[in-house]
């Protein structure tokens, strides 16, 4: 997934939240690599949280360390005491920046100190590294530096880790025998950290699932896993792409007296991390955490395994939003009201925004992370809600949004193509369609979800600014098969 640039601000991201999921952020341009690295990192302070991290890696005389990532900023004046060694030579260091370093040789052997308290605002947990007395996570994406003045990023990157006694480390990647990691993408890679992390594991499909967490939950660690299993289970088969290898669920809990309501989630490479309220009964945990998975572990797929080029974040965000809440529906975590409810929250926070009519999708896409933030979730949402309706309509149900996927990864998996033009020729292609993608995604324009949705035997009433879709009473054959293929058992 995508790498931000610039926070959700917190209202809109609650709404999202309250829409079913939060905002998600991951890298995806190709960068020029450079040459191997190997890495110690040694923690060596809990309070107040730092690491030592030791590397010898390519020639160099320039560092640059992220001074922002998924929006939180500042980062770079984590890193302090940046040395460089030479046999034989004294050489010395400037810094140029926050997170800038210029030697005045070119050598080979360097280290640093990097701050790593906890994040004080919860939504930033699951996007940069912290750790504290308990647990913590690891993200070589802002902990390493690029190299070089070209900024080149290192890869591979050899990594091992002195923790404090009782401390182990969980990841996607898998140690060798002298618990050495190597890592080919350095923006994929979280390591998860902590006392008495506990793992387990099942075979989901074609996929390798692990659990990974620690402290004390309400549910069983397998009735976690269990539901993680049925979610990944249902996203292959909606695909119909199977994913390989081992994949995991990094699973923490916010420290203090903190419900369900608040998470923060963040999925890169095969890792998912997620960061979970624990204060209420196994019940009300299991179903937020189905939830928020349903949309993450889709995440695994799209965007993460295709080589597709370009902004599409209004397609891998907003409608995969919307495909993760019929697989909720699927699978019973919410029930049908809930999936209107949904539906007309979004589309109450699409309408508050100041140029929801006046910016298009594809603009939105480019300028997510400086101007429209909320914009790519809640109409990318709304677009597939509309889609998804018209193509069950236009087929008699033969047919749905679900379809896509299949099609896409025919596509999209096989090399790089870019996104829009892959995502116009599907969506345009079925009969009665063919300008779909111009009306909705590459043309500003509002959506007036009370005039488009009469045709489906749904209706949009508002009380005190709120929205509600409801059900007509009386529902033509048509209509009433319709709602009933999305799940309505009335």
């Amino acid at each position: 997934m995508r790498l931000a640039e610039q926070s959700v601000p917190q209202i809109k991201q609650l709404r999202v939240l309250l829409a079913i999921l939060g905002f998600l952020i991951y890298p995806a341009t190709e960068e020029v690599h450079a040459q191997s690295l190997k890495v110690r990192v040694i923690a060596t302070s809990l309070s107040p949280a730092r690491v030592l991290v030791e590397a010898e890696g390519p020639p160099a005389d320039t560092w640059s360390f992220r001074n922002i990532y998924a929006g939180i900023p500042r980062l770079g004046y984590r890193v302090e005491s940046f040395k460089v060694e030479a046999p034989g030579e004294t050489v010395s260091v400037r810094n140029l920046a926050p997170g800038e370093f210029r030697s005045s040789k070119v050598v080979s052997t360097f280290s640093y100190e990097i701050l790593l308290d906890e994040r004080s605002r919860l939504a930033e947990l699951s996007h940069v590294s912290w750790i504290n007395q308990e647990r913590g996570f690891l993200m070589l994406a802002d902990l390493l530096p690029r190299i070089g003045r070209e900024s080149l990023v290192p890869s591979p990157v050899t990594i091992e880790f002195k923790l404090p006694a009782g401390w182990t480390v969980a990841s996607a990647l898998l140690p060798n025998k002298n618990q050495r990691y190597t890592v080919a993408n350095i923006d994929s890679a979280v390591f998860y950290v902590g006392r008495e992390l506990r793992e387990t594991r099942v075979r989901a499909d074609s996929m390798d699932l692990a659990l990974v967490t620690s402290g004390d939950w309400a549910f069983a660690d397998s009735d976690a896993l269990k539901l993680a299993g049925k979610i990944v289970k249902e996203h292959s088969k909606l695909t119909k792409h199977r994913l390989y290898g081992r994949s995991v669920v990094l699973l923490a809990p916010f420290n203090g007296v903190v419900g369900p309501d608040r998470w923060t989630a963040d999925t890169r490479g095969a890792s998912v991390v997620l960061l979970l309220g624990r204060h209420a009964r196994a019940q009300a945990l299991l179903a937020r955490l189905g939830v928020v998975l349903a949309h993450e572990l889709f995440h695994l797929w799209v965007p993460n395994t295709l080589a597709l080029e370009g902004d599409y974040d209004w397609f891998f965000e907003g409608f995969t939003l919307y495909q993760s809440l019929l697989t909720c529906l699927r699978l019973n975590l919410i029930k049908f009201d809930d999936y209107l409810d949904t539906m007309a929250r979004v589309y109450d926070s699409y309408r508050s925004l100041p140029d929801h009519d006046r910016l298009s999708l594809i603009e939105a896409s480019e300028r997510r992370w400086t101007a429209a933030p909320s914009f790519v979730y809640d109409k990318g949402m709304l677009v597939a809600f509309i889609h998804d309706l018209m193509l069950r309509q236009l087929t008699r149900n033969g047919t749905s949004g679900a379809d896509i996927y299949p099609q896409l990864f025919r596509i999209g998996a096989t090399g790089p193509g870019n996104a829009n033009e892959v995502m116009m020729s599907i969506l345009n292609r079925p009969p009665g369609m063919t300008q779909f993608f111009e009306r909705y995604v590459r043309n500003p324009g509002d959506i007036a979800l009370d005039a488009t949705l009469a045709a489906y035997g749904l209706r949009v009433e508002t009380k005190d600014f709120r929205t509600r879709i409801l059900i007509n009473k009386e529902l033509t054959v048509e209509q009433h098969r319709l709602l009933r293929s999305l799940g309505y058992q009335g």
